[in-house]
C-alpha cells in the first residue's frame, strides 16, 4: 500500500478511535476526517491533478474485492476518500445540515449506527449494481449520508432544518418536505438517467440503498421511535399565563413563517423552561433550557 493510503487509514482508525474514548461528537469528527482525507489526495497526487490519487484508488471499494478479504478494509475506508472538491463538500454539508442534527437527538452511539450500517449496505446494494464492471472505483460517503437522512425522516418527520434548492437557501423547512424530495429526485434519476460515467458518476443505487436502510436501522433502534413522539412539544405546555395564550393562538392562525416564527420567538422568551423554571432559548425548532431540559416544537 502507498505510504499517503497507510497515513490515510491511520488517520481515519485514530479519528474514530479518539472519537469513542474523548466522546467527541461523532458527526463533527466525520466532517474533519473527510475534509483531512481530501487534502491528504490533493497532497499524495501534487502536480497530477486529473487523475485520482493512489489515497483514491487504494482506499476506495471495487465490486472485485467481494472475492479478495485482504481488500475488505475499503469496505470502511471508501466512506472518508472522495473523487473531487464538489463531491465531499456536498457530501460534508449534508452531513453537518442532517447528522449534527440527528446525533444530537439520539446519541452518538445511535447516531454511529445509523452512518455506518447504511453505508456498508449502500455499498454492497451499488457493488451489486456495478457487478458487470467488477474494477470500477466506489467511493464517497454518499451511501452513509444518505442512512442519516432516512433516519431522520423516519425519527423526526415535522422537524425543521435548513435546505438547499439549487443555489437557494432555505433556514427552515420541514424534514419530510426536504429529506422527501432529495430521496424523490435520487429516485427519479436512478431509473431515468443512464449509469455509471454517463450519470456523471453519481452513485444512484447506494443513495436509494442507504437511505432505505437508515430508516429501517431507526425503526430498530431500542425506543427511539417512542422517545422521538414523546420529545416534540405541544405550545400547551408552556402556555401557562394569558398573555402566552394569547401568544399561542397568534402562533397557530398566522400563516406567514417569518410572523410566525416573530411570534413563537416572542412566546419562547417569555415562557418558562418545565423543568428548573429558567428561561429557555429557541434554537431551530427545538426549544433548550441550560438545565439540559429541550424538546421540538410541533
Amino acid at each position: 500500500m502507498d505510504l499517503y493510503s497507510l497515513l490515510g487509514t491511520g488517520i481515519i482508525i485514530a479519528a474514530l478511535l479518539l472519537a469513542y474514548l474523548r466522546r467527541y461528537p461523532l458527526a463533527q469528527v466525520l466532517v474533519l476526517v473527510n475534509l483531512g482525507l481530501f487534502l491528504l489526495t490533493i497532497i499524495a497526487n501534487w502536480g497530477s491533478p486529473y487523475y485520482l490519487s493512489e489515497v483514491q484508488r487504494e482506499l476506495a471499494f471495487q465490486p472485485r474485492y467481494v472475492g479478495e478479504p485482504y481488500n475488505w478494509y475499503t469496505v470502511l475506508t471508501h466512506m472518508f476518500v472522495h473523487a473531487d472538491l464538489m463531491h465531499v463538500l456536498f457530501n460534508m454539508i449534508f452531513l453537518m445540515l442532517i447528522g449534527v442534527p440527528l446525533e444530537e437527538r439520539i446519541g452518538r452511539r445511535n447516531f454511529a449506527m445509523c452512518f455506518f450500517v447504511p453505508g456498508i449496505l449502500a455499498l454492497a446494494l451499488e457493488a451489486t449494481v456495478r457487478s458487470g464492471d467488477p474494477g470500477i472505483l466506489i467511493l464517497g460517503a454518499s451511501g452513509a449520508v444518505a442512512g442519516t437522512m432516512g433516519a431522520l425522516l423516519f425519527l423526526y418527520p415535522k422537524d425543521e432544518i435548513p435546505m438547499f434548492l439549487g443555489f437557494i437557501f432555505l433556514p427552515r423547512v420541514p424534514v419530510w418536505i426536504s429529506v422527501g424530495a432529495w430521496f424523490a429526485i435520487q429516485a427519479v434519476s436512478a431509473f431515468t438517467l443512464p449509469s455509471g460515467i454517463a450519470s456523471g458518476g453519481v452513485a444512484y443505487a447506494a443513495h436509494i440503498g442507504g437511505f432505505v436502510a437508515g430508516m429501517a436501522v431507526a425503526f430498530l433502534l431500542p425506543g427511539e421511535r417512542e422517545r422521538a413522539a414523546d420529545d416534540a412539544l405541544d405550545l400547551n405546555d408552556l402556555a401557562t399565563s394569558d398573555e402566552l395564550r394569547e401568544i399561542k393562538e397568534r402562533i397557530e392562525s398566522e400563516t406567514e413563517p417569518d410572523v410566525k416564527r416573530a411570534w413563537l420567538e416572542r412566546f419562547v422568551e417569555r415562557s418558562a423552561c418545565p423543568s428548573c423554571g429558567s428561561r429557555p432559548v429557541l434554537e431551530g425548532n427545538r426549544i433548550k433550557c441550560a438545565c439540559g431540559w429541550e424538546r421540538s416544537v410541533r
